[in-house]
């Protein structure tokens, strides 16, 4: 009891006249004047008194005491004798012990970057990209298939550039189911329509064909859904088809080992990432892409950086040619545009702003 009047009674002399507290304060810091050295002390007392929030923030002390220290200091000017912390609010001898021991072994490392997967929860990307594959890469092309249309952007990395963004029609015969043999040759027309890219990108489809509402079992919306998905399978195959060297067998009637691997060239991005991102998903709900799309256009004018890492550009003319097309069309144009921006973003320039607001958005 009588300690907790002497810390108040030194607290309140202290502000009146810091001269006069040298008899009480000398009593109660007498623990932590016993406990280190003159040179300790001194290292102690410069970081106290040098350091920035950013770099106090690496030792043992919460952000709430470091405010209150800032806040000391400004009033009183810098710590005379490392006795001095226990005139500021919320330190006591232990607190102060474990700020002076943490600063006499040293700064804490400041953290590496996380891998994207550590810190937004599952599995954002399939199969997983490697890190060789992303250093090779130099240009992907995203890929995005509705019921009605195949939309295409052609990503330059180094530059950040978007080369091509096109849309292409698909035509159903009134009254006609699609065969197989139609929905093949829908597949062909748009795989070789398709540029050549490093890497190709598409949003990972659902694993059923039910339908989402009060009618998942719909027999007319299970056919749509099937026949989307049976050209899908069959544009990713014509795909790497055609990524993959095919190379007749030789006299004996033997393929190489090289003839016989395999290599990924479609990935597959977590639908709802572009819709978070963007602000584009209002509940479980996708909602129009044009007034995002087109705040993105009108800042994708110059070549720039943005905290070391490059914005995306366009042309005018993909901008115009956009701009031209009806509600439907832009804004399927809008959906694969924001499918590729956030797969550069995450996945090859591991934007860590972007990272953090889809954390925030509950992915």
């Amino acid at each position: 009891m009588w300690l907790r009047t002497l810390t108040n009674s030194r607290k309140v002399l202290f502000k009146l006249n810091r001269c006069s507290m040298s008899v009480p304060y000398r009593l109660f810091s007498q623990v932590l004047d016993k406990t280190y050295t003159d040179e300790q002390k001194e290292k102690i007392l410069q970081v106290m008194n040098d350091a920035d929030d950013d770099i106090l923030s690496r030792y043992d002390i919460t952000k709430s005491k470091r405010k209150k220290v800032f806040q000391w200091k400004d009033t009183y000017g810098h710590l005379k004798t490392i006795s001095d912390i226990e005139l500021i609010d919320g330190f006591s001898d232990k607190t102060a012990k474990k700020l002076f021991d943490s600063i006499l072994t040293g700064p804490t490392e400041q953290q590496p970057v996380p891998k994207v997967s550590s810190k937004i929860k599952g599995q954002i990307l399939q199969p997983n990209l490697s890190e060789s594959v992303r250093q090779k890469c130099r240009t992907v092309l995203t890929v995005y298939v509705s019921v009605n249309s195949v939309c295409w952007a052609l990503i330059d990395k180094e530059n950040y550039e978007v080369v091509e963004w096109n849309y292409h029609s698909i035509d159903y015969p009134d009254g006609k189911r699609l065969q197989i043999t139609d929905i093949m040759q829908i597949a062909w027309n748009v795989t070789h329509s398709l540029p050549s890219a490093d890497i190709y990108v598409m949003k990972a489809e659902a694993t059923t064909l039910r339908a989402g509402g009060s009618d998942p079992n719909n027999p007319k919306v299970l056919a749509v859904n099937l026949q989307k998905s049976q050209m899908i399978s069959m544009i990713v195959a014509l795909i790497n088809a055609r990524s993959n060297q095919i190379n007749n067998p030789n006299e004996d009637g033997e393929t190489s080992v090289s003839e016989k691997s395999f290599r990924q060239k479609v990935y597959f991005l977590r639908p709802s990432l572009p819709y978070r991102l963007y602000g584009t998903l209002v509940g479980n709900e996708r909602v129009s892409t044009d007034q995002t799309v087109e705040i993105l256009l009108q800042n994708m004018s110059e070549n720039s950086t943005e905290n070391f890492l490059p914005k995306p550009t366009i042309t005018e003319e993909l901008k115009s040619d956009f701009r031209s097309r009806n509600e439907l069309e832009r804004d399927m144009l809008g959906h694969c545009l924001l499918l590729a921006l956030t797969f550069m973003d995450l996945c090859m320039y591991k934007n860590q702003d972007s990272i953090q607001k889809l954390i925030k958005r509950g992915e």
